[in-house]
């Protein structure tokens, strides 16, 4: 079993050793979680510790992990090794490993400082090693892990928590444990605090109201909702601590069938949606293929009308009637141009050779042809 910052669940984990040896690690929440009550992390660990309990399956040890780049040893932190120490008792401690990790975040001499701190102060670690728990360094790798594991493995020990002991032994209810009435000590100590908060903005609420003061009074009010809320949940908290095994058990088993459903009706969900999805993409697949095959029949008929002209088209086709009035061509290519133009666009443009003459003859020819003109040019 593990105890670490971060977890928000019970998870087990199967860690292969070797080839014979299987060991499950437990790695459990701790109460620094700002989306979860104490009151909720309590029941969670102790829902899971007592149900393996009944169920003959005995932990091995416990391994306690602590950052050793936290400065020190205050608000949540140190409540998560109260709660601890409550949940174990002092006789499960000589089988905890405490281990200090992110030693790469510290330099060597400051974390010697703060792990002799931590192993000397009594209300910090020094009661617990008294006790026979023992401090290791955890590098954050895998031989190191594996190293910490086999020293629990190696002492070959069935641990019995102090919380397991009173609720699957004694058949006590949860506030009945230490680890309980701990945390329905705690419960009581912010509900007199909030209290008191909410009695002196009752009070600021009256004076605001006798001064006409509106906006302060609206103000006022609102922190007084926020406080009688948050006591509320203190007192839910504090009833839902007078519950015993079975019915832990019960209610654990409700919010397993509730996440259940909810995962349930997500898969649902997205396979609804995979299907809507491909819907829409047959529906697109479909409209390429009418698309594509509506191009290719438009292609076709033109293909079909381009051979019919083909099948039709006269090389030598009689002159549509024109209006125009005849020309008279000695011969239907002659072009008549007087010498001395061809003689003058020589010169200017200083040709050498019959082909570019013959070019320009051409070039008059197409022209005079093409505006209707007789094929004959003169000056």
């Amino acid at each position: 079993m593990a105890c670490s910052h971060g977890t928000t669940t019970v998870d087990v984990y199967p860690c292969e050793l070797n080839p014979t040896t299987t060991v499950y690690l437990i790695d459990t929440p701790g109460f620094d979680d700002t989306n979860r009550s104490d009151n909720e992390v309590l029941c969670e660990i102790a829902s899971w510790l007592t149900a393996s309990y009944t169920a003959k399956i005995r932990l091995g040890g416990i391994i306690y992990l602590h950052r050793i780049s936290d400065q020190r040893m205050q608000g949540s932190a140190n409540k998560n090794l109260f709660m601890f120490k409550k949940l174990c008792g002092p006789n499960a401690l000589k089988h905890v490993i405490q281990a200090t990790t992110m030693w790469d975040r510290v330099s060597e001499a400051e974390g010697k400082a703060r792990e002799n701190e931590l192993t000397s102060t009594p209300d910090f670690w020094g009661w617990m090693v008294s006790l026979g728990s023992r401090v290791y360094q955890h590098a954050g790798n895998k031989k190191s892990a594996l190293r910490l594991i086999q020293t629990l493995v190696q002492d070959n020990s069935q641990v019995t928590l102090a919380l397991q002991r009173r609720m699957a032994n004694e058949n006590k209810r949860l506030e009945e444990t230490d680890a309980g009435k701990e945390l329905h000590s705690e419960i009581i100590k912010e509900r007199k605090k909030f209290e008191k908060s909410l009695a002196e903005v009752q009070e600021q609420t009256a004076e605001a109201l006798k001064a006409r003061d509106k906006e302060s009074e609206r103000a006022l009010r609102e922190v007084q909702d926020d406080y009688k809320d948050r006591i509320k949940q203190l007192e839910r908290s504090r009833q839902n601590l007078k519950i015993d095994m079975e019915e832990l058990h019960r209610q654990q088993a409700r919010k397993l069938e509730a996440k259940l459903q909810e995962m349930q009706d997500q898969n649902e969900d997205r396979l609804r949606q995979m299907k809507r999805d491909h819907a829409q993409k047959e529906a697109e697949h479909m409209r390429e293929k009418q698309e594509a095959e509506q191009r290719q029949l438009e292609m076709s008929a033109q293909l079909k009308k381009l051979q019919l002209q083909g099948n039709t088209y006269n090389p030598d086709p009689t002159p549509a009637p024109s209006t125009r009035r005849p020309i008279k061509r000695n011969f239907p290519c002659s072009v008549h141009v007087d010498r001395n133009i061809l003689y003058r666009y020589k010169n200017q443009n200083k040709l050498r050779g019959e082909e570019p003459l013959l070019s320009f003859i051409g070039t008059l020819l197409t022209a005079r042809l093409e505006n209707g003109k007789p094929a004959r040019v003169t000056t």
